[in-house]
Protein backbone atom coordinates (compact mmCIF):
# COMPACT_ATOMS: atom_id res chain seq x y z
CA UNK A 1 0.00 0.00 0.00
CA UNK A 2 1.32 3.20 -1.09
CA UNK A 3 2.62 5.36 2.05
CA UNK A 4 2.59 9.21 2.15
CA UNK A 5 4.40 11.51 3.97
CA UNK A 6 3.94 14.62 6.44
CA UNK A 7 2.96 17.56 4.08
CA UNK A 8 4.92 21.04 4.63
CA UNK A 9 3.45 23.98 3.28
CA UNK A 10 0.62 25.45 0.93
CA UNK A 11 -3.23 24.24 1.55
CA UNK A 12 -3.00 21.26 3.06
CA UNK A 13 -5.92 19.55 0.83
CA UNK A 14 -3.82 20.95 -2.33
CA UNK A 15 -0.67 19.31 -0.88
CA UNK A 16 -2.59 15.87 -0.10
CA UNK A 17 -4.10 16.28 -3.95
CA UNK A 18 -0.49 16.54 -5.37
CA UNK A 19 0.87 13.66 -3.29
CA UNK A 20 -1.87 11.13 -4.45
CA UNK A 21 -1.71 12.45 -7.59
CA UNK A 22 1.75 11.47 -7.91
CA UNK A 23 0.73 7.97 -6.34
CA UNK A 24 -1.41 7.60 -9.45
CA UNK A 25 0.90 8.32 -11.70
CA UNK A 26 3.36 6.26 -10.79
CA UNK A 27 1.60 3.25 -10.43
CA UNK A 28 1.41 2.62 -6.85
CA UNK A 29 -2.26 3.73 -6.79
CA UNK A 30 -4.57 1.82 -9.45
CA UNK A 31 -7.99 2.00 -10.49
CA UNK A 32 -9.81 0.05 -8.46
CA UNK A 33 -7.25 0.13 -5.62
CA UNK A 34 -8.81 1.14 -1.98
CA UNK A 35 -7.42 4.08 -0.31
CA UNK A 36 -6.84 4.03 3.75
CA UNK A 37 -9.75 5.25 5.63
CA UNK A 38 -10.11 8.97 6.21
CA UNK A 39 -8.44 8.83 9.57
CA UNK A 40 -5.51 6.60 8.71
CA UNK A 41 -4.64 9.06 5.80
CA UNK A 42 -4.82 11.85 8.16
CA UNK A 43 -1.76 9.92 9.90
CA UNK A 44 0.06 9.74 7.62
CA UNK A 45 -0.30 13.15 6.41
CA UNK A 46 0.10 14.56 9.43
CA UNK A 47 -3.27 16.41 8.90
CA UNK A 48 -6.21 17.03 10.04
CA UNK A 49 -9.48 15.13 8.69
CA UNK A 50 -10.91 18.23 8.07
CA UNK A 51 -8.24 18.81 4.54
CA UNK A 52 -8.11 14.97 3.94
CA UNK A 53 -11.77 15.04 3.55
CA UNK A 54 -11.60 18.43 1.64
CA UNK A 55 -9.06 16.49 -1.03
CA UNK A 56 -11.30 13.71 -1.34
CA UNK A 57 -14.61 16.05 -2.07
CA UNK A 58 -12.15 17.26 -4.88
CA UNK A 59 -11.19 13.98 -6.73
CA UNK A 60 -15.05 13.04 -6.28
CA UNK A 61 -16.36 16.45 -8.46
CA UNK A 62 -13.47 15.10 -10.40
CA UNK A 63 -14.64 11.62 -10.94
CA UNK A 64 -11.42 9.99 -9.86
CA UNK A 65 -12.68 8.29 -6.93
CA UNK A 66 -16.28 7.35 -5.41
CA UNK A 67 -16.45 8.41 -1.33
CA UNK A 68 -18.62 5.88 0.52
CA UNK A 69 -20.12 7.53 3.49
CA UNK A 70 -18.54 5.76 7.34
CA UNK A 71 -15.21 6.62 8.75
CA UNK A 72 -13.77 3.38 7.96
CA UNK A 73 -14.52 2.90 4.58
CA UNK A 74 -11.75 4.18 1.93
CA UNK A 75 -12.47 5.73 -1.18
CA UNK A 76 -12.54 3.50 -4.41
CA UNK A 77 -10.06 4.23 -7.45
CA UNK A 78 -12.69 4.78 -10.55
CA UNK A 79 -11.41 2.47 -13.68
CA UNK A 80 -13.78 5.45 -15.59
CA UNK A 81 -13.29 9.19 -14.47
CA UNK A 82 -16.73 10.02 -16.17
CA UNK A 83 -17.49 12.99 -17.60
CA UNK A 84 -15.20 15.35 -15.21
CA UNK A 85 -12.43 16.31 -18.34
CA UNK A 86 -15.80 17.16 -20.29
CA UNK A 87 -17.56 19.34 -17.90
CA UNK A 88 -14.30 21.33 -17.01
CA UNK A 89 -13.48 22.04 -20.55
CA UNK A 90 -17.09 23.46 -20.96
CA UNK A 91 -16.38 25.65 -18.20
CA UNK A 92 -12.92 27.00 -19.62
CA UNK A 93 -14.47 27.41 -23.08
CA UNK A 94 -17.52 29.27 -21.95
CA UNK A 95 -15.42 31.79 -19.72
CA UNK A 96 -12.67 31.72 -22.70
CA UNK A 97 -15.12 33.03 -25.03
CA UNK A 98 -12.76 31.17 -27.99
CA UNK A 99 -12.40 33.55 -31.43
CA UNK A 100 -14.80 32.02 -34.11
CA UNK A 101 -11.52 31.05 -36.33
CA UNK A 102 -9.52 29.27 -33.22
CA UNK A 103 -12.80 27.35 -33.12
CA UNK A 104 -12.83 26.61 -36.75
CA UNK A 105 -8.93 24.97 -37.11
CA UNK A 106 -9.54 23.30 -33.20
CA UNK A 107 -12.40 21.51 -35.67
CA UNK A 108 -10.67 21.25 -38.91
CA UNK A 109 -7.01 19.31 -36.66
CA UNK A 110 -9.41 17.16 -34.50
CA UNK A 111 -12.26 15.82 -36.43
CA UNK A 112 -10.19 15.49 -39.83
CA UNK A 113 -7.58 13.76 -38.20
CA UNK A 114 -10.32 11.57 -36.15
CA UNK A 115 -11.72 10.32 -39.49
CA UNK A 116 -8.37 9.54 -40.79
CA UNK A 117 -8.06 7.16 -37.96
CA UNK A 118 -11.61 5.85 -37.99
CA UNK A 119 -10.99 4.58 -41.75
CA UNK A 120 -8.53 1.53 -40.21
CA UNK A 121 -10.10 1.76 -36.94
CA UNK A 122 -13.58 1.86 -36.94
CA UNK A 123 -15.74 -1.36 -36.76
CA UNK A 124 -18.13 -1.92 -39.05
CA UNK A 125 -20.63 -1.50 -36.26
CA UNK A 126 -19.16 1.57 -35.34
CA UNK A 127 -20.12 2.43 -39.39
CA UNK A 128 -23.20 1.14 -39.29
CA UNK A 129 -24.30 3.66 -36.26
CA UNK A 130 -22.88 6.44 -38.37
CA UNK A 131 -25.10 5.43 -41.20
CA UNK A 132 -27.66 4.95 -38.96
CA UNK A 133 -27.50 8.80 -37.41
CA UNK A 134 -27.21 10.04 -41.72
CA UNK A 135 -30.77 8.91 -41.99
CA UNK A 136 -32.37 10.17 -38.90
CA UNK A 137 -30.83 13.44 -39.90
CA UNK A 138 -33.11 12.52 -43.62
CA UNK A 139 -36.21 12.55 -41.77
CA UNK A 140 -38.90 14.98 -43.35
CA UNK A 141 -39.65 18.39 -41.73
CA UNK A 142 -36.91 18.01 -39.06
CA UNK A 143 -36.47 20.98 -36.74
CA UNK A 144 -32.70 22.62 -36.84
CA UNK A 145 -32.55 21.79 -33.32
CA UNK A 146 -33.26 18.14 -33.64
CA UNK A 147 -30.92 18.25 -36.46
CA UNK A 148 -28.15 19.29 -35.01
CA UNK A 149 -28.58 16.70 -32.36
CA UNK A 150 -28.41 13.92 -34.62
CA UNK A 151 -25.73 16.30 -36.11
CA UNK A 152 -23.33 16.93 -33.48
CA UNK A 153 -23.92 13.34 -32.58
CA UNK A 154 -22.63 12.12 -35.42
CA UNK A 155 -19.06 14.03 -35.45
CA UNK A 156 -18.92 12.37 -31.83
CA UNK A 157 -19.25 9.04 -32.45
CA UNK A 158 -16.88 9.28 -35.76
CA UNK A 159 -14.37 10.51 -32.86
CA UNK A 160 -15.19 7.57 -30.67
CA UNK A 161 -14.87 5.32 -34.39
CA UNK A 162 -11.02 6.61 -34.58
CA UNK A 163 -10.35 4.58 -30.88
CA UNK A 164 -8.23 7.71 -29.33
CA UNK A 165 -10.91 8.63 -26.12
CA UNK A 166 -9.04 11.79 -25.63
CA UNK A 167 -10.18 12.64 -28.81
CA UNK A 168 -13.42 12.22 -28.32
CA UNK A 169 -13.37 13.39 -24.30
CA UNK A 170 -12.03 17.21 -26.11
CA UNK A 171 -14.46 16.93 -28.98
CA UNK A 172 -17.33 16.33 -26.23
CA UNK A 173 -15.86 19.13 -23.95
CA UNK A 174 -16.05 21.91 -27.02
CA UNK A 175 -19.89 20.59 -27.92
CA UNK A 176 -21.49 23.23 -26.31
CA UNK A 177 -19.18 26.34 -28.00
CA UNK A 178 -19.79 24.51 -31.07
CA UNK A 179 -23.13 24.52 -30.12
CA UNK A 180 -23.18 28.46 -30.07
CA UNK A 181 -21.96 28.87 -32.97
CA UNK A 182 -23.91 26.54 -34.54
CA UNK A 183 -27.06 28.37 -33.87
CA UNK A 184 -26.05 31.26 -34.40
CA UNK A 185 -25.02 30.75 -38.44
CA UNK A 186 -27.95 28.89 -38.91
CA UNK A 187 -30.30 31.94 -37.64
CA UNK A 188 -28.87 33.85 -40.66
CA UNK A 189 -29.38 31.39 -43.03
CA UNK A 190 -31.25 31.71 -46.41
CA UNK A 191 -32.08 28.62 -47.20
CA UNK A 192 -32.09 25.99 -44.33
CA UNK A 193 -33.25 23.09 -47.00
CA UNK A 194 -30.85 23.26 -49.15
CA UNK A 195 -28.01 23.56 -46.73
CA UNK A 196 -29.32 20.43 -44.74
CA UNK A 197 -29.11 18.53 -48.03
CA UNK A 198 -25.61 19.63 -48.68
CA UNK A 199 -24.44 18.41 -45.08
CA UNK A 200 -25.92 15.13 -45.17
CA UNK A 201 -24.45 14.62 -48.28
CA UNK A 202 -21.28 15.35 -47.02
CA UNK A 203 -21.77 12.88 -44.35
CA UNK A 204 -22.63 10.29 -46.63
CA UNK A 205 -19.21 10.86 -48.33
CA UNK A 206 -17.22 10.89 -45.86
CA UNK A 207 -18.95 7.47 -44.60
CA UNK A 208 -18.36 6.37 -48.02
CA UNK A 209 -14.84 7.05 -47.43
CA UNK A 210 -14.46 5.24 -44.18
CA UNK A 211 -16.03 2.09 -45.76
CA UNK A 212 -13.22 2.05 -48.59
CA UNK A 213 -10.71 2.43 -45.77
CA UNK A 214 -9.74 5.47 -47.41
CA UNK A 215 -8.38 7.70 -44.63
CA UNK A 216 -6.73 10.81 -46.97
CA UNK A 217 -9.86 11.08 -48.93
CA UNK A 218 -11.80 11.00 -45.32
CA UNK A 219 -9.57 13.66 -44.01
CA UNK A 220 -9.99 16.19 -47.01
CA UNK A 221 -13.40 15.53 -47.55
CA UNK A 222 -14.23 16.46 -43.14
CA UNK A 223 -11.59 19.40 -43.73
CA UNK A 224 -13.82 20.64 -46.39
CA UNK A 225 -17.12 19.78 -44.46
CA UNK A 226 -16.31 21.35 -41.48
CA UNK A 227 -14.61 25.04 -43.50
CA UNK A 228 -16.90 25.29 -45.64
CA UNK A 229 -19.88 25.75 -43.22
CA UNK A 230 -18.17 28.26 -41.26
CA UNK A 231 -17.04 30.25 -44.44
CA UNK A 232 -20.15 29.96 -45.81
CA UNK A 233 -22.82 30.27 -42.93
CA UNK A 234 -21.06 31.41 -40.03
CA UNK A 235 -18.48 34.38 -41.01
CA UNK A 236 -16.08 34.74 -44.48
CA UNK A 237 -13.29 32.61 -43.52
CA UNK A 238 -10.82 33.68 -46.38
CA UNK A 239 -7.90 31.42 -45.04
CA UNK A 240 -7.67 28.82 -42.57
CA UNK A 241 -4.33 27.78 -42.01
CA UNK A 242 -4.76 24.51 -39.84
CA UNK A 243 -3.31 21.53 -41.11
CA UNK A 244 -4.90 18.12 -40.39
CA UNK A 245 -2.75 15.87 -38.36
CA UNK A 246 -1.41 12.87 -39.39
CA UNK A 247 -2.49 9.31 -37.87
CA UNK A 248 -0.16 7.46 -35.68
Amino acid sequence: MQKFTPIQKQRNFEEILVQLQAAFANGALSPGDRLPPERKLAEQFGASRTSVREALRVLEALGVVQVKPGADNGAVLLAEPGRAFRDLLQYQLALRHIDIAALVEFRIVIESWAARSAASRASEEALEGLAELIDLMKQPRLSYARYHDFDANWHLELARASSNDLIALTLEGARTTIERVMVGGVAGMINWDAMRSRTTKEHEAILDALRQRDGDLASELMTAHIRDFYKEQVFPVTEVVASPMTAV
